[in-house]
């Protein structure tokens, strides 16, 4: 049986689009999205060099990530949503899907397909300074069984079964020695099942507010290697305190504070939108 979205949600997209007609002066607006390695496209083909704290070599096996609530920010602070286009397959409701991986190479076991844009409407303004979103999937759509939902939220790849939720953000490689290396930001401590409901300890959705965004030319940008700047890969997940190499959002896994600094979360001393940070504006 297929997921039906809720009246009150479609209700909300319904709503806000009539707003923006009724307010006059929208605009149609592609907000990009790239993923890269120091300025270089991250390609599933390809071989980085001297990437984190340890100097490894990387390979890309999967990139993919949950947006949503994406809003432009004027000069004076105001925030103005961007009305995604239901396009069915990408975007839905409040939520889309960016995939940047292709399939080829090291990420065989992806798809073709690449995602890296997120389309909708907004209010014409010319003062737009920034951009802000979260990195996560609404609560009340996060805790439901994949296969009863419509895309982009039926992606098995992207569900975690531990926690009855999804992966907010997943990004796999394959470091030096050929030893992969996750992270995988999702909810965490949750407890229940779909069907009587769940409940999370910590919901880890970051929302980020990037500065220096100009509508039609700036793009966001993942840069894997800010990301990665202090990861020492060859003594990662050694199997005994630490048994994962990578952050798996647990509480307790000692990878996770400085990447969740770098995706909203935490307190750790990178912040997101900087030059040298993970999450950007080029």
């Amino acid at each position: 049986m297929p997921y039906v979205p809720s009246r009150m949600h479609l209700m909300l997209v319904l709503v806000a689009s009539a707003l923006l007609l009724a307010c006059g002066g929208e605009r149609q607006l592609s907000l990009q999205f790239a993923a890269q390695v120091r300025g270089e496209p991250l390609r599933c083909d390809a071989l980085y060099e001297k990437i984190g704290a340890s100097g490894s070599t990387l390979q890309l096996l999967d990139f993919k990530a949950y947006v949503r609530g994406v809003s432009l920010v004027r000069e004076n602070g105001d925030r103005h949503p961007l009305v995604l286009e239901q396009d069915g397959r990408w975007q839905r409701e409040t939520v889309a899907m960016l995939d940047f991986e292709d399939g080829t190479g090291t990420c065989n076991t992806g798809s073709p397909e690449l995602r890296t844009e997120v389309v909708g409407y907004v209010r014409d303004f010319d003062d737009y300074t920034g951009v802000e979103f979260t990195l996560g999937v609404p609560p009340e759509l996060n805790h439901r069984n994949v296969e009863w939902v419509d895309p982009p939220l039926n992606v098995p790849s992207m569900w975690w079964s531990w926690t009855h939720g999804y992966r907010f953000l997943r990004l796999d490689v394959r470091s030096g020695g050929n030893r992969p290396y996750v992270f995988h930001v999702r909810a965490d401590g949750c407890t229940g099942t779909p069907d009587i409901g769940v409940k999370c300890s910590a919901e880890n959705q970051g929302t980020l507010f990037l500065k220096g965004f100009v509508p039609g030319k700036s793009r966001v940008v993942f840069d894997v290697a800010a990301l990665f700047a202090h990861t020492d890969f060859e003594s990662s997940g050694d199997g005994m305190t630490d048994l994962v190499a990578g952050c798996l959002s647990s509480a307790d896994d000692p990878e996770c504070a400085s990447l969740f600094a770098q995706v909203g979360l935490g307190s750790g001393p990178m912040a997101p939108g900087g030059a040298d940070a993970f999450i950007r504006v080029e």
